[in-house]
């Protein structure tokens, strides 16, 4: 269909081919989105100790995610002051203080100027080394382990951004009752033709998807089978877009999930059966108040570049993949594999190697989602492109008025629950990302 007016058409399900492909829309949306939006920096177990330090990006701005003397975690612009160079040249390390390779100022873990070569000889002792300092992010928050930041120093607070996703944060995510998340050492890099938007608004909301992109792995009984076999009843496979933009999607809530891994814990021996069963009484006293009795979600994306996938069980590893933009066409994929501390060896050991296998740059998975964005894209980058619009129309007029979900077993569930098939957290996605723009919607 041809695009008219509005770039976002949330009413009809319509959405632009020019915000995939303008390159002055990109420019705008370094600032508007990635200044603004709260955005993930790491997690603390990567950084246990004091002067631990990982690399990173908000956006396309390289930052230095570094743990203060005191303990404090912090975030600083990977730029010297001086002449511009990168400060920090190692993804993860510790250092009570970086050195810049050009001219040698030194900058200690508080972001602090504390080193000039030649400072009587060349600045006579005259240069104000306060005002000198490494950029600092001005908001950076811990939660529930993850670390997160945001440039705009008036922004609302972390647990606001997070909205309705935030009870799905804190009970199917943290797990706090098992002690909460460790990372998985690593971190699986790759770069993709394609949106940043592509990438993330698949995990948000798209099982539509599954049986076509990744027939071959259903074929042989791998992801998705599941989902269709129970349908869209009373305990289907439920979606959820959560306020202001966020969303999740592969949650049950009959109990299956837990059944399949007790099934293979038994298999694996008598640690890991135990871990399970308590896990799950832990889970069920910690949402007792929730009718409905979700054991996980299968994918996710925190608005805008953090997604998620393999919180279905237990015994998987649990990914989180951020999408760094970079260019209008291209993108860099980090993912990261989590496993709750309280695993035995032998899960955090199946995590791993399971890692490698799914959503990975040689998994089963990936591979059938980055050619088609590939594809998209050429298609984004065409004359006609900017006369047509992508269609976002699924479900339309039925947002909390599905067939039959008075039937559901989803009581008490944050959010708008849907079935497997819809698309109202992507209409949602480009909704507050319109908002953010300027942009009518």
């Amino acid at each position: 269909m041809r695009s008219q007016g509005k770039l976002v058409n949330t009413e009809a399900g319509l959405v632009s081919r020019r915000i995939f492909a303008d390159q002055e829309i990109y420019r705008l949306e370094m600032e508007r989105i990635f200044h603004r939006c709260w955005l993930f920096l790491g997690h603390e177990s990567m950084i246990p100790r004091p002067g631990d330090y990982i690399t990173n990006y908000m956006g396309e701005d390289p930052v230095i995610v570094w743990r203060d003397a005191r303990g404090s975690a912090r975030a600083f612009l990977n730029t010297c002051p001086h002449r511009g160079n990168k400060v920090c040249l190692y993804d993860v390390g510790r250092a009570a203080a970086l050195t810049c390779s050009y001219h040698g100022w030194t900058f200690n873990s508080e972001g602090a100027l504390v080193g000039v070569p030649s400072f009587e000889e060349a600045y006579y002792g005259q240069l104000d080394r306060t005002r000198w300092g490494l950029v600092e992010v001005p908001k950076v928050v811990t939660y529930g382990g993850f670390i997160f930041g945001n440039w705009d120093a008036g922004a609302i607070s972390l647990e606001e951004y997070l909205g309705e996703f935030r009870w799905y944060f804190d009970n199917l995510i943290i797990h706090e009752e098992m002690g909460g998340l460790e990372v998985i050492p690593g971190c699986q890099r790759y770069s993709i033709v394609g949106n940043w938007k592509l990438f993330c608004d698949n995990f948000s909301g798209d099982h539509y998807h599954t049986p076509s992109t990744h027939a071959s792995a259903s074929r042989v009984g791998v992801g998705g089978g599941e989902a269709r076999e129970t349908g869209q009843g009373k305990y289907g496979y439920f979606e959820v877009a959560l306020a202001p933009a966020h969303g999740l999607g592969g949650i049950f809530t009959d109990g299956s999930q837990y059944r399949r891994d007790l099934a293979r814990a038994e298999e694996l021996g008598p640690e890991v059966l135990a871990y399970v069963t308590e896990r799950q009484r832990r889970l069920e006293e910690r949402i007792k108040e929730i009718p409905a009795k979700p054991y996980g979600f299968s994918h996710g994306n925190c608005f805008p570049n953090l997604d998620m996938v393999g919180f279905s069980s237990a015994l998987i590893d649990h990914d989180f993949l951020l999408c760094h933009p970079k260019g209008r066409d291209a993108s860099e994929i980090w993912q990261w594999t989590f496993i709750e501390r309280a695993a035995p060896d032998i899960v955090k050991d199946l995590a791993a190697r399971s890692a490698s296998r799914g959503q990975a740059p040689a998994g089963l998975f990936g591979q059938d989602d980055c050619e088609n964005f590939e594809r998209i894209t050429e298609n984004t980058l065409t004359p006609m492109a900017d006369k047509l619009t992508f269609h976002y129309a699924m479900s339309v007029g039925y947002d909390g008025e599905w067939p039959g979900h008075e039937e559901w077993h989803t009581q008490g569930l944050p959010g708008l629950v849907g079935p497997q098939n819809w698309e109202t957290s992507q209409r949602r996605y480009y909704a507050y990302w319109a908002q953010l723009m300027g942009m009518e919607a």
